[in-house]
């Protein structure tokens, strides 16, 4: 293995376990509120709440990116890179942006 990438594999490492030591925090501080900031569902975030420390070490060691990011939307990308208002606007945009895309997977509850 290159030194590159291993530099590459050692940063991917760090991402993953900041990334479930910041969901583990999140989800046990707020669970819906952390559930809507990671994007994920209730199942992985009770998968991630049972994390024990060493499990959270072992699981960071992967290769691959655990977190999704949401930086594959254009139309959200976009509005993150634009200044409107100084911002305000694009605070709320984004917002109810990212609310769509959370809700989109959700079934409708039957009246």
């Amino acid at each position: 293995m290159s030194k590159s990438e291993s530099a590459f594999l050692s940063d991917i490492q760090e991402v993953n376990l900041s990334y479930l030591m910041l969901a583990q925090r999140l989800l046990q501080e707020n669970l819906p509120v952390g559930m809507y900031r990671l994007g994920i569902d209730e199942d992985i975030a009770e998968t991630i709440l049972g994390l024990s420390p060493a499990q959270i070490v072992r699981l960071a060691s992967s290769s691959s990116l655990l977190c999704n990011f949401r930086l594959n939307d254009y139309q959200l990308l976009h509005t993150l890179s634009q200044d409107v208002l100084g911002g305000v606007l694009q605070e709320a945009h984004t917002t109810i942006l990212l609310t769509q895309r959370a809700t989109a997977g959700v079934p409708a509850e039957d009246a």
